[in-house]
């Protein structure tokens, strides 16, 4: 970078160099230059009308392509709507640079309009959170590169102060003596955090547990690189015969229509099942498992022998054995000393899926009210291609799509889980359909996160881009619903007035038709299929056929 490039232009030409091709957001006066700068620079603004939802397709960028996605905002209420993302992608596990406008440099501690301490304010939900004032910029967006990438990934916060970016970038030399991004309190951290250290310690302990396991099983979850240890773990779980689950995020890692796969967990339709296999193993290897997916204890009392690309202990939490680093390598250690046996039979496998199954098979394809969403989903599942990307959003279909969608390889599966944040389905979908142009992409929502979002319609239609959003229409919060007869309370608060939400969409420009039995649903998905553009099918679903779920 020469002298003459201002704060604006480093910034993106440091993020063009990187591979960010994408910046989502909703702009404010503050962040004008910084804006131009990155279109200048190759880098597309996407206006979006809510920052969540820019950072939503932040995050699945990021986890899509291992480049941190990148969303922007102005300061104040700006930067306070990118918390709900932002904290999505920092439990979630996705590389994300979230960067907002701050208040001048003059006025910082002078006024408190529109004055809120926000690296404060996004230090417990980012990997790092750093106030930028003009000060060896370029290092400075290298290193939330370099930490958002991990392990563990995550999300960076970058606050640019209005009048900083159209100024010259400062070297550290000329800006010596200026309060930079480290110095008062309450502007962020000017070090990164450090580096996972590898530590393979433990594995002689995992090893000897392995070894004198008779009923071993593994886990697979999202603490690792999934796109490069894939291979990797598909090849450990062939080649040592374990029987296997899944977290919901770690779909498609591992080999779904394998003879030992026995479902997916945290949280699935049916996981009581696989949980209660868990418990009775002598030994659950986890490849990458993290507990942030999982809302009940069980792994507190599995004697669970993990390996991760970056630390899982959480709180009170640490498992009994754990070796960090690279996962593939790790694996590979683990198959040349194990020389066990597995005592669980095709039979016992066979029985828990019958059983995981029937916990939430319903009793009927079709309801009076409409579909089961069981059926539901395997029709979809059916009707798309089988590289689909797919989203999930937030509400009762969650835990069926958890279960019954078969991912075939990572990155074909995207839900938030470890926040589990409803809205996020359609911002995933459409930060997918951006930077996959060639893939079919499809959204599966509720209608009530979908409501969340129904203004992205319009941010589909500008862009061009044609996911198809199916919306489970049954006009109520059926997962709260579910829980509060569960408690015998009384329904109150989660059922709404019916939508035409058909017209709604059509209203957006966006073609869009209701189905109410499973062959409408096929046939439409079939004209999606032969035609991609963007369309809204709205399939109503009778919420009493959401069996065997637990909130």
């Amino acid at each position: 970078m020469t002298p003459n490039h201002t704060c604006a232009e480093v910034i993106a030409q440091t993020l063009h160099e990187a591979g960010v091709r994408f910046a989502f957001g909703h702009p404010g006066g503050e962040v004008l230059e910084l804006i131009d700068a990155l279109e200048r620079s190759g880098i597309r603004f996407v206006l979006t009308g809510h920052e969540s939802t820019a950072a939503f397709m932040a995050a699945a960028v990021g986890r899509l392509t291992g480049i941190p996605g990148v969303c922007v905002a102005t300061l104040g209420p700006g930067a306070c709507n990118l918390v709900l993302g932002v904290g999505t992608a920092y439990l979630d596990r996705d590389p994300v640079l979230a960067i907002s406008a701050r208040t001048s440099t003059e006025r910082h501690h002078r006024s408190n309009k529109q004055n809120l301490p926000l690296t404060d304010l996004f230090t417990p939900i980012a990997r790092w959170s750093v106030d930028l004032e003009g000060a060896d910029v370029e290092v400075t967006v290298k290193n939330s590169l370099s930490v958002a990438t991990g392990p563990p990934r995550g999300p960076v916060y970058l606050a640019v102060p209005s009048d900083v970016a159209g100024k010259p970038a400062a070297s550290p030399e000329s800006a010596a003596g200026v309060a930079g991004p480290a110095s008062p309190a309450g502007q962020g951290t000017a070090h990164p955090p450090p580096s996972v250290p590898t530590d393979e310690s433990d594995l002689p302990r995992i090893l000897s547990t392995m070894n004198g396991a008779e009923r071993p099983v593994a886990v697979v979850g999202i603490a690792m690189d999934a796109a490069r240890d894939a291979p990797a773990v598909r090849r450990f779980l062939r080649d040592t015969g374990l029987p296997y689950a899944t977290t919901v995020q770690a779909k498609g890692i591992a080999d779904e229509r394998g003879d030992r796969f026995l479902g997916t967990i945290a949280p699935a339709a049916g996981e009581d099942r696989i949980i209660e296999w868990l418990q009775r193993s002598d030994c659950v290897l986890g490849i990458g498992f993290d507990p942030v997916e999982v809302s009940r204890l069980w792994h507190f009392d599995a004697p669970l022998q993990i390996v991760a690309n970056a630390p899982v202990d959480f709180g009170t939490y640490a498992p009994p054995a754990a070796c960090v680093g690279d996962v593939s390598a790790l694996l590979g250690r683990v198959a040349e000393g194990y020389h066990g046996r597995c005592l669980w039979t095709a039979e016992d496998i066979g029985y828990l899926k019958a059983r995981v199954d029937a916990a939430y098979h319903p009793p009927t394809e079709e309801g009076p009210d409409g579909m089961s969403p069981y059926h539901l989903v395997g029709a979809l599942r059916e009707a798309l291609p089988e590289d689909t990307v797919v989203s999930s959003d937030v509400g009762a279909h969650k835990n069926v799509m958890g279960q019954r969608w078969q991912a075939p390889e990572p990155g074909t599966f995207l839900m938030s889980n470890g926040l589990s944040s409803m809205g996020y389905g359609v911002g995933a979908a459409m930060g997918a359909a951006l930077v996959l142009p060639d893939r079919p992409v499809a959204a599966v929502t509720g209608d009530g996160a979908f409501a969340m979002m129904v203004q992205e319609l319009e941010t589909i239609r500008r862009t061009g881009i044609a996911p198809l959003i199916v919306v489970l229409y049954d006009a109520s919060l059926a997962v709260i619903k579910i829980a509060q007869q569960a408690r015998k309370l009384p329904v109150t608060g989660v059922d709404f007035a019916p939508v035409d939400w058909a017209k709604v969409a059509e209203g957006f420009g966006i073609a869009a038709e209701a189905v109410s039995t499973l062959d409408e649903t096929r046939d439409a998905v079939a004209r999606w299929v032969r035609r991609r553009e963007a369309r809204v099918l709205v399939a109503r679903v009778d919420e009493r056929l959401y069996t065997g779920l637990k909130y």
